[in-house]
């Protein structure tokens, strides 16, 4: 008797379990696989992708490093292209633990983001950015150049909840 308890107990969870829809197979054609890289002054650079919330209605995509991050803040309303302008866009360099430099976008109008991909069931986003900032501090440099050009920067991150 406990053999056919043992089975039927068996067969029935496996008879309940394909009856229930799979979330995980939504078919929305966007793999989910973070990464953060762009061409900064012509290199190729890679960083390691995050997501924040800014406020109440904006996010922030940002890449990071040992010796350097990038951050952009926007008010996210979905696919589309956001200009960056002002404090939008931060770019630093580390040297250990302190900061050696810093740029942000300033009054520049051509820097943007572009979220081309949205996954609204796993809350993922991939976009596209190309950004220009002018160095804020140290103020005067010759080490640091006067200005940094990220170009072909792609993105797949998650949003943050």
């Amino acid at each position: 008797m406990k053999k056919y308890t043992f089975t039927l107990l068996a067969l029935a969870t496996v008879l309940f379990s394909s009856c229930f829809k799979n979330d995980n197979n939504n078919n929305t054609g966007f793999y989910y696989d973070p990464y953060f890289v762009a061409e900064k002054n012509g290199l190729a650079v890679y960083a390691v992708p995050f997501s924040a919330k800014v406020g109440t209605d904006s996010i922030q995509v940002s890449g990071r490093s040992n010796d350097a991050g990038l951050r952009m803040n926007f008010k996210y309303t979905g696919k589309g292209t956001y200009a960056l302008t002002g404090n939008q866009a931060k770019y630093y360099q580390l040297l250990g633990k302190d900061t050696v430099s810093r740029y942000n976008v300033g009054l520049d109008t051509s820097s943007k983001v572009q979220i081309v991909a949205l996954d609204s069931i796993n809350k993922v986003i991939g976009g596209t950015f190309t950004i220009k900032l002018k160095r804020t501090f140290p103020a005067t440099s010759s080490i640091y150049p006067d200005s940094v050009k990220f170009t072909k920067g792609q993105f797949v991150i998650a949003l943050p909840r």
